[in-house]
């Protein structure tokens, strides 16, 4: 199964949300899935949020479930990946 990893990077320091998408896969390794983070997805940089955005949702849609990480109720982003996997009948694990 592919899960797509959605957590809270808005805000905070990129070097440490880098390091728990990492933790977040390298779990979800561990428990057997084929895991992909968004710094997986596109990691260009000076780009704009919608380009961000975009590209996840994208990556999203190729899943099979989607893994949302501690925090992910305050952030607009998760939220909105929480709705397209909802919509599009992901599997969800929290």
């Amino acid at each position: 199964m592919k899960v797509y990893v959605s957590l809270p990077i808005t805000g905070f320091p990129l070097n440490i949300v880098k390091k728990r998408a990492e933790q977040y896969k390298k779990e979800l390794q561990a428990d057997g899935y084929e895991v992909i983070t968004p710094f997986d997805v596109c990691n260009e940089p000076n780009r704009s949020y919608a380009h961000y955005m975009g590209e996840d949702i994208k990556a999203l849609l190729e899943c099979d479930a989607i893994y949302l990480a501690p925090g992910w109720h305050g952030s607009k982003g998760c939220t909105a990946e929480y709705e397209v996997a909802r919509v599009y009948d992901k599997t969800i694990i929290i």
